[in-house]
């Protein structure tokens, strides 16, 4: 599972999508529908809009990621706070953590760049099947379809 680029998603299920719509998403919801109390791991990404269009392309500025999992890891290390957050344009291209498992689950989250400098990020995943638990959010069971309409200002009408 992964979400690279201008987002390209894969989920749970090999299933490819892009992310079209600007906001905040759950990427990861452990376990699944969860009370905020009883979650061991979530993941969010705020998507934007990048280039000064309302089409331009969507990437990832910024990711959180909190849960029982989390807190217990950033504890062991012994560092300030209960999650983990990522801005785009705060690391140099290419850099960022090396996978970090959170029970059986791995993540990553790597600085990027465009060809025209906009800073952005990548998020990956693995072993997101083995989490004990059933997965929520656009990586796992959660539906995507809303995530992935285009906007209709952005739709090409053609008139014959």
């Amino acid at each position: 599972m992964s979400a690279t680029g201008d987002p390209h998603l894969v989920n749970l299920h090999g299933q490819h999508f892009d992310l079209m719509k600007p906001g905040v998403h759950v990427l990861l919801h452990v376990p699944f529908k969860a009370r905020p109390s009883q979650v061991v791991l979530l993941v969010e990404a705020d998507a934007q809009r990048i280039g000064g269009d309302t089409c331009a392309d969507t990437y990832f500025m910024s990711i959180n990621i909190t849960g029982k999992w989390v807190e217990s890891k950033v504890h062991a290390l012994g560092m300030a706070g209960g999650g983990l957050s990522f801005s785009a344009g705060s690391g140099k291209v290419h850099t960022g953590t090396k996978w970090i498992s959170f029970g059986k689950v791995m993540l990553k989250v790597v600085h990027g760049r465009t060809n025209t400098g906009i800073a952005y990020l990548n998020f990956f995943v693995r072993n997101l099947r083995h989490a004990g638990y059933l997965v929520g959010g656009l990586l796992g069971e959660d539906d995507h379809e809303d995530a992935t309409t285009v906007s209709s200002a952005c739709k090409n009408v053609v008139d014959i």
